[in-house]
């Protein structure tokens, strides 16, 4: 049944074409010009035909202003068409049956990007988008929702004229995350609820999915809390609208990806070749003989390795490389042959330096050689220090008295030895070296005043929190076994089954009792027999503080120093302390950029380069003492270059890359959907778009069909224009 009848509203896509409408005077202006003169003379025959022209002057004038008529009319319908009209969608008042909000729920995990054909997953879910909203009556409305990890609403209100839809949809990238289905759900949900609120006339609601059906993305919280919340949301839509779940997986796809790519250690000089592992793995049922992976430094291809991957196998490929000059460098480990490109590159920024700068704070100096707080640290930070060409740390000792004096940003990482107490100052300046980066590593003996520590340095108030634990009473009862907590820290693993270097003998006479606060992420690498921490680490801000209990030298509190561990020991804190600032280059996509730069950076110019040739500008926000940045449209996997302008002049490169949970492409078939995912929640499954039900439309139709019928009106008057005009000349003849 019809609603009642109201006007429509048209627009003009060409509006300066009606600018011509003023040639539809020329007929009216050549039917004046061109109206006969008479002179008269008396001439007795002309009574009778004057008499004859009276009795048909009405009928000529009639069929004359009929013609003039016509071929105005031709002009005008030629100059709109050419305008192309069309009837605003949003502006139909009127349409038959129910007016529809249909809400597009379009797929956007990487593994969209499969292409089994010339187009890819993602592609195909574009185009029959854009098929629901073409074919759609007039009067429907039209959201879109991108199904990703975050979910994103694009067109989070109804829209009505399809041109905005598709203009939004063309424009729309995949992203190379995961799915998060409970999250969009909740999303969708958010967006239904808009719509029936702003638009009550909308008597009818139907959400589609279209979605590979990967069980990555669509597999249900194992949580219970959650799984339930996620069944109530489910159940919660479906009663709401109709669901249709549109179907645009392949069963049994084929993929190979790149699940990893690292460095061997945690920092880079040119005094050494890097060890960069690839890891790789068949997610699919054929065996993969003779798998390329190739090593690219800073886009030149230095080597090839060839893996076999047996079904549902994995491999690995080992490259060594040196560096020939010192800064940042983007290596890309690639692998092809398969119909899934985004998994098949993985990037590694790596940072690299002539040498450690490592900055040693004694807090005990002496005047004999093994006597400082500090001297066994200097040959442990060093133990090759004879030979500068290939040493690898530059150790530099100073007393606590320069540590307000120095730029820390200068060094890799500062370890601070038995000194006694910290300033606010002092305090202060560790705070902002860590927000730059940088990380610390404490070792403490007889001259440490807890209280001091805790209050300037730890987490009560005043205290800038910067210590992994709270600093006890001194411990006086020997320990002579340690215990490396079954090697799951990193600053230990590297001593699994190697007994015989001693570590698990250290003797320990005295230490600080560290107490741990539940609420810090402060982790425990290594323990004394009796279970009290000894090394303790956290992340801070930009960096990484490590605690050790005891002290750097040979003194009453142990003999840690001439224990065969030690070297290893401290070599083994040197890398997981500076292992941070790498770890800030490499990143996941989704997580956003960002480092803090010295105040003098804070006006200089900066713009971020992504993988696809974008570039933004970005603004250095000032933070007192220091300076930072961050950049969070991360969406897509490669290289990012952070490009600093002068007086700087630099460039920082970070490397994002993909999980590669996504890179297994089975999926869920309609059973396993209806039972899994969604019990007792109907839903319809298609593999194309099928419209629910027909509805006839009453209203003009597409836009595209306005200046079509305007043509064929033309025609039609160009053939009635000539018969008229022949058939009143045959009269007048």
């Amino acid at each position: 049944m019809l609603s009642p009848t109201l006007p429509l509203a048209f627009d003009i896509a060409s509006p300066a074409m009606l600018g011509w409408l003023l040639a539809a005077a020329a007929p009216l202006l050549i039917h004046l010009w061109s109206r006969r003169r008479y002179r008269e003379m008396s001439w007795a025959a002309m009574q009778f035909l004057l008499a004859a022209i009276r009795s048909s002057r009405r009928r000529m004038r009639l069929e004359q202003w009929l013609l003039l008529a016509i071929r105005t009319l031709l002009i005008v319908l030629v100059v709109l068409a050419v305008a192309e009209p069309f009837l605003e969608r949003g502006m139909v008042l009127f349409a038959a049956g129910e007016r529809t909000h249909r809400l597009l729920v379009l797929d956007g995990s990487y593994s969209m990007a499969y292409t089994p054909t010339d187009k890819s997953r993602f592609d195909r879910a574009k185009e029959l988008a854009a098929q629901i909203v073409d074919e759609s009556p007039p009067g429907d409305g039209f959201t879109l929702v991108l199904l990703s990890d975050p979910p994103r609403p694009v067109i989070g209100n109804p829209v009505f004229e399809p041109k905005e839809f598709l203009e939004e949809l063309d424009n729309l990238r995949l992203p190379h995350t995961t799915a998060d289905l409970p999250r969009t759900l909740a999303a969708v949900g958010q967006v239904l609820d808009a719509a029936r609120r702003s638009h009550p006339r909308f008597t009818r609601h139907e959400i589609y999915f279209l979605t590979d059906l990967g069980r990555v993305g669509w597999s249900p919280p194992s949580d219970p809390t959650a799984l339930a919340e996620f069944r109530r949301q489910s159940k919660q839509l479906a009663d709401s609208a109709t669901l249709v779940v549109i179907d645009l997986g392949q069963p049994g796809a084929e993929n190979v990806a790149l699940t990893g790519v690292a460095a061997a250690e945690p920092f880079a000089t040119i005094a050494r070749n890097v060890e960069v592992r690839a890891e790789l793995r068949n997610f699919g049922r054929q065996v993969r003989s003779r798998q390329p992976v190739e090593l690219l430094v800073d886009g030149r291809r230095v080597a090839q390795q060839h893996v076999e991957l047996s079904p549902d196998g994995e491999a690995a490929a080992t490259f060594s490389y040196r560096f020939d000059a010192p800064g940042d460098h983007i290596l890309e480990v690639r692998t092809e042959g398969d119909l899934l490109d985004v998994d098949n590159h993985r990037w590694l920024a790596v940072p690299v330096k002539p040498y450690l700068h490592v900055l040693c704070v004694n807090g005990r100096p002496a005047g004999e050689p093994f006597c400082g707080a500090t001297d066994y640290l200097f040959y442990a930070l060093s133990p090759q220090s004879g030979q500068a060409d290939r040493t690898l740390v530059h150790p530099e000792v100073v007393p606590e008295s320069a540590l307000l004096e120095l730029d820390l940003g200068r060094y890799d990482c500062v370890f601070l030895a038995n000194v006694a107490q910290f300033t606010s100052s002092e305090a202060r300046v560790l705070e902002a070296y860590l927000k730059r980066g940088g990380s610390l590593v404490f070792f403490l003996g007889d001259r440490v005043l807890a209280d001091r520590y805790n209050r300037e340095l730890g987490q009560g108030q005043g205290g800038v929190g910067l210590l992994p634990a709270r600093l006890g009473s001194v411990v006086e009862k020997a320990q002579y076994r340690l215990d490396p907590l079954e090697y799951r820290h990193p600053i230990v693993q590297a001593f699994r089954g190697q007994e015989r270097a001693g570590l698990l003998t250290t003797p320990v006479e005295k230490y600080f009792k560290l107490s741990v606060p539940k609420e810090l992420p402060a982790k425990v690498a290594l323990a004394l027999g009796n279970g009290d921490p000894l090394i303790v680490e956290t992340p801070v801000h930009q960096g990484r503080v490590i605690l050790v209990a005891t002290a750097a030298d040979v003194s009453s509190w142990t003999h840690m120093p001439v224990w065969p561990s030690y070297v290893p020991l401290v070599q083994e804190l040197l890398s997981y302390a500076v292992g941070g600032q790498i770890d800030q280059r490499n990143l996941e996509v989704g997580q956003p950029l960002g480092a803090t730069v010295s105040t003098a950076a804070g006006d200089v110019p900066l713009v971020i380069e992504g993988p696809q040739g974008r570039s933004d500008p970005i603004r250095i926000q000032s933070q007192g003492d220091y300076s930072g940045w961050s950049y969070a449209d991360t969406s897509t996997s490669g290289p990012y270059a952070a490009r600093f302008g002068p007086p700087v002049s630099r460039t920082d490169w970070f490397a994002l890359n993909v999980d590669t949970a996504e890179s297994d492409l089975a999926q869920f078939t309609p059973d396993e959907l209806r039972g899994e995912v969604w019990p007792d929640v109907p839903f319809v499954h298609q593999t194309t778009w099928e419209s629910l039900e027909e509805q006839p439309v009453t209203t003009a139709g597409s836009s595209s069909r306005l200046p079509k019928t305007l043509l064929y009106a033309v025609l039609g008057l160009l053939f009635l224009e000539t018969f008229l005009a022949w058939r009143f000349g045959y009269h007048v003849a």
